[in-house]
């Protein structure tokens, strides 16, 4: 085993080849055809929208069960103000993740009172409300009632720099989702990261662990609660604007928007690793390819004839096996398994903290008194 001081030489080349490797990843998904990125597209979707259900569940315990609710809302903020209003895609975002945001804090208000399989209940209700709510014959003059919005999509794509202009077509226009999409996940990502390393991240584990003893500390419960959680609804609410973006239809039997959308961001949070930055990213990437590979699989040789006389899916219950499986070698998720590993291998040893005491310093005989 090698070990390593923190944020010594050797430990910042450590990290400086792991960017390197995320920034040579990133350059390479722009040269692969329209097919292969608009692929990657749905899976940073699906990364975002683990990653704001991971600052509640994660990083506060509060489960929730409603996160489709919130990505449907910036789903339609966009298409409405896109189609019915005229607005360009990326002022849109803004205003989806304010209603999403002001949205989300008055939903946490329940959870003031309530908490575990109560709270999800009660977000369920929600998530199974939103649907039926946009879909309402009443409100057709807004959503488009059950056939929603089609061509949502930038007229004409912006010249940003660096990466600008983008080809015609429907490369171009994967190219350009990828690079905003890289965007929005970036700044989340450091957002999340903020918030979690900040006095309010301290409180919000404190939280998680034991009320009682947050609230003798001085943690404001309410205050932290509902402030997380508008947090994660307006970074939910973003991924829905890209969503609408991508597919260019916003309807309510659209999959994420349904109540069918919370699970898979919870599963893709689960696989990744909970309660870490980078966990909800690499589920996103993991639930999306296998479940997406597992159709063709299954399809073929002897895994069809083990599963065929089911009247399920034969790739549902192999991804059902797996994640079973994957619960009982990695608990804390791909992620948490990928450091246990690392650690075999390099281990990082912590700087003292200053003003520490120094066990090797020599002790001074106690004075008879």
């Amino acid at each position: 085993m090698i070990k390593v001081n923190e944020n010594s030489p050797a430990h910042w080349a450590i990290r400086g080849l792991g960017g390197a490797l995320l920034i040579a990843v990133i350059l390479w998904v722009p040269t692969m055809d329209f097919a292969g990125i608009g692929q990657v597209n749905d899976a940073l979707l699906i990364a975002l929208a683990a990653m704001s259900l991971n600052l509640v569940l994660g990083y506060t315990g509060q489960i929730s069960i409603g996160h489709s609710a919130f990505f449907g809302i910036g789903a339609y903020a966009t298409a409405i103000l896109v189609k019915k209003y005229e607005w360009s895609p990326g002022w849109t975002f803004f205003v989806g993740a304010i209603v999403a945001f002001v949205i989300g804090t008055i939903v946490a208000l329940p959870a003031l009172r309530i908490k575990g399989i109560y709270l999800a209940l009660v977000t369920l209700a929600i998530a199974f409300m939103f649907p039926k709510f946009v879909g309402w014959e009443k409100l057709e003059w807004l959503t488009k009632g059950q056939s929603g919005y089609d061509s949502v999509r930038y007229k004409d794509l912006p010249d940003w720099p660096l990466v600008g202009p983008f080809p015609k077509g429907q490369q171009g226009r994967a190219e350009f989702q990828f690079w905003l999409s890289i965007l929005v996940v970036a700044i989340s990502y450091l957002v999340i990261r903020g918030v979690v390393r900040s006095r309010v991240g301290r409180s919000l584990i404190a939280v998680r662990d034991n009320e009682t003893a947050a609230a003798v500390m001085g943690v404001h419960l309410a205050q932290t609660k509902t402030l997380v959680f508008g947090v994660s609804a307006a970074i939910c609410a973003l991924a829905g604007s890209l969503s609408a973006l991508r597919s260019g239809t916003v309807t309510p039997e659209s999959p994420n928007i349904q109540v069918v959308g919370s699970v898979v961001f919870l599963v893709a949070m689960i696989i990744g690793g909970s309660a870490t930055l980078w966990g909800p990213i690499v589920g996103g990437f993991f639930y999306f390819y296998l479940e997406r590979n597992l159709g063709d699989w299954s399809e073929s040789g002897p895994l069809e004839f083990i599963f065929g006389w089911s009247k399920t899916s034969p790739a549902t219950m192999i991804f059902s096996i797996l994640l079973i499986v994957l619960m009982f070698v990695a608990p804390f998720g791909v992620v948490g398994l990928l450091k246990r590993w690392s650690r075999k291998v390099v281990q990082i040893v912590p700087s003292p903290v200053v003003g520490s005491v120094d066990t090797k310093a020599p002790v001074a005989p106690a004075t008879a008194r």
